[in-house]
């Protein structure tokens, strides 16, 4: 017998547009880092001249300084890493769009990668723009400023190189200038340190939460030391 349509269930057909759509598994799709040993120039889709500068920004968040600063240096190769890998990915592909050759965004975590990353003394400049955004004392691991970051853009900078640091915590700011003020190697301080707190930004671009505490008009504290 024919079941009785009255005494079926009904069920109202799902509106398309209300289906939560599938997960962006931006994980598999950033742009990572080669394994083994980094040559800093084989990650550039076209080869530059060999005495352009090289460039590094760590933790690009949403990429707003290190698109600025590849428009204001063209002549630069600039590398961008990120740990988030959404940032990571959406940068790479906005780069890609606007055909900025001379930049690459890698999704990773700069703690891994710089140790990888050759030739030795390569760079003209390190950014660092707002890190390390935990206060408590068990979070401090995780902070990217330490004497293992500063071994590593020891290794990395060229004499004269430059280390570019802001922050908009002012005990952060002390806190980190005498970090990096205290790093030696081979019983040698590696850095010295030029202006002051209030030192303008001479890069040509700006990090999103830097435009954004220049909106609000807070202070910006920037560190910038050379490599000896």
């Amino acid at each position: 017998m024919d079941p009785d349509p009255s005494t079926e269930p009904q069920t109202r057909p799902v509106d398309p547009a209300r289906r939560t759509p599938p997960p962006i598994r931006y994980g598999e799709m950033a742009r990572r880092a080669p394994e083994g040993d980094i040559d800093f120039d084989a990650l550039f889709d076209a080869p530059g001249p060999g005495d352009a500068p090289r460039e590094l920004e760590i933790g690009f968040g949403r990429g707003r300084f290190l698109v600025e600063r590849a428009r204001s240096a063209p002549g630069s190769r600039i590398l961008g890493i990120e740990i988030k890998a959404k940032w990571g990915h959406l940068v790479e592909e906005r780069r890609k769009r606007e055909g900025l050759t001379h930049v690459v965004a890698l999704a990773g975590d700069a703690r891994q990668i710089l140790p990888r990353l050759r030739p030795r003394a390569c760079l003209a400049r390190v950014f660092l723009h707002f890190p390390d955004p935990w206060w408590k004392k068990k979070h401090g691991k995780r902070r990217v400023l330490d004497d293992d970051f500063l071994a590593e853009v020891s290794r990395l900078l060229a004499p004269g190189g430059e280390l570019f640091v802001q922050t908009d915590v002012e005990d952060r700011a002390l806190e980190m200038r005498e970090r990096i003020e205290a790093f030696a190697v081979e019983g040698a301080p590696a850095f010295s340190m030029r202006g002051a707190f209030d030192q303008p930004n001479p890069y040509g671009a700006r990090s999103n939460r830097e435009a954004r505490a220049d909106e609000d008009h807070l202070p910006v504290y920037r560190v910038l030391a050379i490599r000896r």
